[in-house]
Order: C-alpha cells, then structure tokens, then sequence
C-alpha cells in the first residue's frame, strides 16, 4: 500500500508546477488563481454529483475547511507575490519546502521525535533554499520576495496537515467544494484590496479573467487532478510530513520546466541547489 500512494503523489509532484508555470506572467495573477478556484468548486460540485457524494460536512470537519482554506489562501498569495518578483525557479524550491514546517510544527506542538536523519533534511532544505536564490552579492537577492515565499510554505503546511487530518473523515469532493468557496472569497477580498483606490474594485477580477480563460481552465483542471491524487494519498493512511516530502520532486521538474519555458538564466546552478532540496526531502522520508 505505501508502495501505491508514493506512486500517487509522485505522479502529482510532476504535474504540480503546470499551474505556477501557465500563469507565471498573468497580467492580473491574483484574479487568474481566483478564476482557478472556481474551477476548483465546479469540479469538486461536479466530481460530487459523478460519484453520488452528498454536498455535505459534518460540524467536526468544519474547523479542518477553514484552516485549510486559509492555509490556501496564505499558500496562493505568497505564491503569486513571490513569482510577481522574481523567477518560478528561485522561489518555488522555497514555497514547496513545506516539510521542514510540518515537521517542525509536529516536533514542537504535537511532541513527536524525529531522528538526527530527519534533522539532517531539514538542515538540507533550509541551505538549498537559501542558495538557489543567492544573488552573486549578497545571500538574499530581494528579502521581501524570499519573505513572501516562506508565507506561502507555511500556508502550504497548514492546509497539508488540514487535509491530511480531514481525510480521514470525509471524501474529497464535498471537503474541496466548500473549501475553495472560502478560497474564492478570501482571494476576491485580496484583489478588492489591491484595488481599493478604484471606483470599481472588482472590476480587476473579472478582467484578470478575461484577459486569459484558456490559461486559467488549464491550470485549474490540471491542479485540481494533481491534488485529488494527493488527497486519495491521504485517505489511504499516509502522513502529512511524509506525503509533503515526497511532492518536493515538484522541485527540480519546476527548475528544469523554468529553464526549457520560461528560458529562465542559471540553470546549472539552480539545478544543483534544486537537487540538494530533494536530497534533504529523502533524508526526511527515510527517517
């Protein structure tokens, strides 16, 4: 059975950065990832009608949607700010490093002990991460981008967790459903806001729509594909920080895509702290 959810979340980890890769560049990033969480909500409204999965929750489950809805909604904005100012391939290792988080949560709130091979990963991670992105001058090349990254990591890990504890209480489809509406809420809130000196600030969501449907269909059904993988891993038992850290092959397919794309400079060099993050992902799942 572990043999089978590896295969699963592996095979997410390489479709994962499709959607950071289809709207790196969007004119309107933060109303292209609300375009992609409806989506997400048809999708999961559809999947639930295919299935015959009923459109409901139990009150015990409510808590787990909105961390994860916030964890995502953290995950999304950092994301896109980050990649706003700089390369998919210096700031994606940084937000899918979210392992060392969970691992740290789990360690110090949840009093689990890890083994010196665990802590030797994260030690791994967290070097990695520093130096893909190390301009030649100095160790960070833009401090509020690298800032911007590290929210977005631990959004990730709060949903990571989130999800992996509602799992075991429900299916995903009705769980997606109701977490992507907060989702599309939240991120509507942050682009309003973006736009409060506007006579219309909504307006900025419809366009960023407008401006690329096609993109925005792509990303969503391709994200949402990748993460019922993930959550069907899950279900089947697996464990957050586990899970997490196997998706970090996300890493250097992210690093190999932006470079084959985007066209993006130093390959070689980003390559190689790419490779180091996966080294310390292993070193965690070993452990």
């Amino acid at each position: 059975m572990e043999a089978y959810w590896i295969a699963l979340v592996l095979v997410s980890a390489a479709t994962h950065p499709l959607r950071d890769l289809t709207l790196k560049g969007a004119a309107h990033p933060v109303s292209c990832y609300v375009g992609v969480s409806v989506i997400w909500v048809l999708l999961a409204a559809g999947h639930a009608w295919i299935s015959g999965t009923a459109l409901s929750l139990p009150r015990e489950t409510w808590p787990f949607v909105i961390i994860s809805a916030l964890g995502l909604a953290l995950y999304y904005y950092g994301t896109l700010s980050a990649l706003r100012r700089g390369n998919l391939s210096v700031y994606y290792p940084i937000v899918r490093s979210s392992p060392v988080a969970i691992v740290a949560f789990s360690w110090l709130v949840l009093e689990r002990d890890y083994a010196s091979l665990a802590l030797l990963g994260i030690a791994l991670v967290l070097l990695g991460s520093l130096m893909i992105q190390k301009s030649p001058g100095g160790l960070l090349q833009d401090r509020r981008a690298f800032g911007l990254a590290v929210l977005a990591m631990l959004g990730s890990a709060a949903y990571s967790l989130s999800d992996a504890a509602a799992m075991q209480q429900v299916s995903p489809a009705p769980f997606l459903f109701f977490t992507y509406i907060l989702v599309v809420l939240m991120l509507s809130g942050i682009r309003a806001w973006e736009d409060r000196a506007a006579e219309a600030p909504f307006l900025g969501v419809v366009r960023g729509w407008a401006l690329a449907p096609g993109r925005i269909v792509f990303a969503g059904v391709a994200s949402y594909l990748s993460y019922l993988l993930i959550l069907s891993a899950f279900g089947l038992g697996a464990e957050a920080a586990t899970v997490s850290a196997v998706r970090q092959a996300s890493i250097p397919v992210s690093v190999i895509l932006a470079a084959v794309v985007l066209k993006e400079p130093r390959f070689l060099h980003r390559i190689g702290w790419a490779s180091l993050i996966g080294l310390g992902v292993l070193s965690i799942s070993l452990s």
